[in-house]
């Protein structure tokens, strides 16, 4: 179906919530073979032919997957692809929370990595401080020819290197993930809602705002306290996006401020949190508040450390309804071997004896009083970018070799696998129905085991959905609503304003949820953002899609 209205957060990529490694983020729902490889041996035809007596090449890997553990110098995985690819690869460290944050500090004092993933930096700063380097599409086109291929065949949205770009020149390598054409979800205690009488999952406003009071007043946990909530800060956006296109990723008043999202249609970009129609999805959220269904910590987030998209207050029996996560963060177990998704992990922590649908269930974005739903993302085909550095771009085999590392995981499905998922039999085992089920046994042991950390931007769709019917199943429960982003490039305007209009947007959005200001002070609030940049940013915007 084609799409005429796209969405874009700010100059922002946050690729965390969407297209994560498979190990780490996505519990194993990505692959490109379809039978059961064996571990990676270093003799496929993809391996590089590098001179024998030439000196690996030395490589500053901030790419993808980091973590704060660093990998094992004597893992398999790293061992191998530093032999592929005749490499010594420096892996950097950091917490995934913080990741922008300590890299930056790094980079300020001159240490620059040679790929790094654009996750909470602003593309055009990394170009003014010269710290980015321009990549040809040509060059990427001519050295990665099968992910090249991959990237356009696949591009449906006409995104590819749209995230990359900045005034006319391409600056990194955009994404494909089969899990990003899926909406960001809410999951719902079921046994909640059968608790207070609901007997389905909420689908409009009405039934949200049915459910949320009941689970506010009349103990859905049956613990006789009034203790529960209705929702928190991520259930937010489902309601916002039931007026109109979603202003911000989640709304919490923590640093970095939320992202904000810009919406193009016919050919004019618009910032969606100055849009009149949030004026009216935040006056309900004012009254939901002052009613006391709404958690009062949604201030400082539903995460409260450790893996992003746990919903703590969800998952310790403080709110019912959850929402801005990805369906395989919270898949149970469907194949031989499988543990389920990461959070789904961490709730049976909470509550060992939980069922899927019998305790919790996927809930789609809910519609509004126009029939339409606009709050779930879909983070698209090409939702992320991994910068290259002038470190890398000024030495042809740092270069070379990262591009070879790229279109091997789309021509060797041993290195994919290797990539991905580890050696076969120690880190992996596949499972009768052909699927893939890792034997790591948390975040710490996958970083440590250097699984992910080398699987960079890209799978093969056809045959990952062939592989996980089980998960895509579930995933396809979820599929119908949402809108994805625009992948604007980089414009002056967006580097120079956005921080300062995400603030203001936060500031002023939680203002009026707590009833600090008046409903009425979003008017006043628009004008401000317009004055702050927002008008400019638009311009420019409109300008490039023109």
């Amino acid at each position: 179906m084609k799409r005429n209205v796209f969405r874009h957060v700010g100059s922002l990529v946050s690729a965390a919530l969407l297209v994560g490694s498979l190990a780490a983020c996505s519990s194993g729902t990505e692959s490109t073979t379809s039978t059961a490889a064996p571990a990676a041996t270093g003799t496929t035809a993809t391996a590089t032919a590098l001179a024998k007596n030439e000196a690996p090449v030395t490589i500053e890997w901030a790419g993808y997957n980091i973590n704060d553990v660093a990998p094992d110098p004597k893992s398999e995985v790293l061992q191998e692809v530093s032999k592929r690819f005749n490499a010594k690869i420096n892996v950097w460290t950091a917490d995934s929370q913080k990741y922008s944050e300590v890299f930056n500090v790094r980079m300020a004092s001159g240490e620059i990595p040679d790929i790094l993933r654009l996750k909470g930096f602003e593309l055009s700063k990394l170009v003014d401080s010269g710290v980015a380097a321009e990549i040809p599409v040509d060059t990427i086109k001519q050295k990665a020819p099968n992910y090249y291929k991959l990237i356009m065949d696949n591009d449906t949205a006409g995104s590819a290197f749209r995230s990359s770009t900045y005034k006319g020149k391409n600056y990194g390598l955009s994404a494909f993930n089969l899990d990003g054409t899926y909406p960001t979800s809410l999951v719902w205690r079921t046994d909640w809602l059968k608790n207070v009488g609901i007997t389905k999952v909420p689908e409009t406003l009405a039934e949200f705002e049915d459910a949320i009071y009941k689970f506010t007043n009349n103990d859905p946990d049956k613990n006789g306290k009034k203790d529960t909530y209705g929702l928190s800060s991520t259930a937010m956006q489902t309601v916002l996006g039931a007026f109109g296109p979603i202003p911000t990723d989640v709304i919490k008043g923590t640093t970095p401020y939320s992202a904000l999202w810009y919406t193009v249609k016919d050919k004019k970009v618009t910032m969606d949190a100055i849009q009149p129609e949030m004026k009216e999805g935040l006056k309900l959220l004012a009254k939901w508040y002052k009613d006391g269904v709404i958690d009062p910590e949604f201030v400082t987030g539903e995460n409260k450390g450790g893996y992003w998209a746990t919903s703590h207050a969800f998952i310790n029996n403080r709110v019912g309804v959850t929402g801005n996560v990805m369906y395989y963060h919270w898949t149970p177990p469907l194949t031989e071997g499988d543990k389920g998704g990461p959070v789904y992990q961490e709730f049976l922590k909470v509550k060992p004896d939980a069922k899927y649908e019998e305790t919790w269930a996927f809930g789609k974005a809910i519609k509004g009083p126009d029939g339409k739903a606009y709050g779930a993302n879909i983070w698209g085909y090409n939702n992320e970018s991994l910068v290259i550095t002038k470190n890398a771009a000024k030495d042809p085999r740092k270069l070379d070799t990262i591009l070879k590392m790229l279109d091997a995981l789309v021509t060797d499905k041993d290195y994919y696998m290797l990539a991905n998922y580890g050696v076969k039999d120690i880190d992996y085992v596949i499972n009768s129905d052909g699927s893939v089920a890792s034997k790591l046994k948390n975040p710490s042991e996958t970083a440590q085991r250097a699984v992910g950390t080398f699987g960079m931007v890209t799978n093969n769709p056809d045959v990952v959905k062939q592989l996980f019917k089980a998960k895509f199943a579930v995933a396809d429960k979820v599929k119908g609503t949402g809108t994805p982003p625009s992948y604007l490039p980089s414009v002056e305007a967006s580097g120079k304003y956005t921080a300062d209009l995400q603030k203001l947007t936060t500031e002023n959005y939680i203002k009026i949820i707590l009833g600090e200001q008046p409903v009425d002070s979003f008017d006043e609030y628009v004008k401000k953002a317009r004055a702050a940049g927002a008008d400019e940013i638009e311009k420019q915007y409109t300008e490039v899609v023109k």
